[in-house]
């Protein structure tokens, strides 16, 4: 028996003007689209109830409307792509950073950890360097010459630059993507990595050649670093949904993750050929002096992490 169409506005009526207010808002918190969406949903209920109990009455009209307008909000259409990307750089992905930022510190815990080892063992463990440094950088090194020097004899360095951001890129989808381990393989990529830094930079400074291998970190290095550190800490995000799904299940919480880390890491994947571009054109070689390596270096750093925390708040 259906019930009296005055107790059942009375029950509703209360949602149906959240549902309105919510809709009159020109913009809305995360928590307020989630409920535009339960409540949409319970305004279609009650729509298809008052179509079989109270047809061609007020409150029918009303949630008739009242839905029209709803699908309309929420099922709008979708600007344009290049709109789309200026909303994803200037909002949505420095938020995901941000969202994720303790576990981008993790992950430089892991590769600063690396670089300590990795330093250690070349300067005290008298086999230290044919263990992490590879044989072809420790030649260049007995010889008193720096290997990215040494390199642009053969190659140009657009193609220089062309291997440096498909290794780069490869490094940050490998970390992100060994989240499925757990986190696990992600700390592994991220402590590795550390490790052979910290390893080959010791080595040089044992060969004399320490100044030359900062100078051509320096103006790469810190953006180079983040954007490992960040594609990890994505990845260790898909390893948290399944230590700890919270109240989800396993699977809704990994699908979940997934999709923040996938957006991440492709958001950052132009700036992975940006600075591949700038390791292979402006840090080795004396086409630029030192002075502008360390500058370029030191302002790259400071505008990416300036644009990350501060954009889109």
């Amino acid at each position: 028996m259906s019930e009296a169409l005055p107790d059942f506005v009375a029950r509703r009526t209360p949602a149906w003007n959240e549902l309105e207010s919510l809709l009159a808002r020109p913009k809305l918190t995360l928590d307020e689209v989630t409920q535009l969406d339960a409540l949409y949903r319970r305004a279609t209920n009650d729509l298809a109830l008052a179509q079989k109990n109270y047809p061609n009455t007020d409150v029918h009209r009303f949630l008739n409307q009242l839905c029209a307008n709803a699908d309309r909000t929420i099922y709008r259409s979708r600007g344009s792509t290049l709109e789309e990307l200026r909303t994803f750089y200037s909002r949505t992905l420095p938020r995901l950073v941000r969202e994720t930022l303790p576990l981008t510190q993790l992950s430089a815990g892991f590769l600063l950890l690396g670089v300590i080892l990795g330093a250690l063992t070349v300067a005290l463990h008298p086999d230290g360097e044919i263990l992490l440094v590879p044989a072809d950088i420790r030649g260049w090194i007995s010889r008193h010459e720096l290997w990215t020097e040494g390199i642009l004899g053969v190659e140009t360095p657009g193609s220089m630059a062309l291997m440096i951001f498909l290794n780069n890129l490869r490094v940050a989808f490998f970390a992100a993507l060994l989240g499925i381990t757990a986190g696990l393989g992600t700390a592994l990529v991220t402590f590795y990595n550390g490790a052979f830094l910290g390893a080959v930079v010791t080595a040089c400074f044992r060969g004399g050649l320490g100044w030359n291998i900062l100078t051509f970190i320096s103006a790469h290095g810190p953006v180079e670093m983040s954007l490992i550190c960040i594609s990890a800490g994505a990845g260790l995000h898909v390893g948290r949904a399944l230590l700890d799904p919270c109240e989800k299940s396993r699977r809704i919480a990994l699908a979940n993750n997934a999709q923040t880390s996938l957006r991440i890491v492709l958001g950052m994947a132009p700036f992975v050929v940006l600075i591949g571009i700038v390791e292979g054109f402006v840090s080795p070689g004396s086409y630029f002096p030192s002075a502008l390596k360390v500058l370029t270096g030191a302002l790259t750093g400071f505008g990416f992490w300036r644009w990350l925390l501060r954009s889109g708040r």
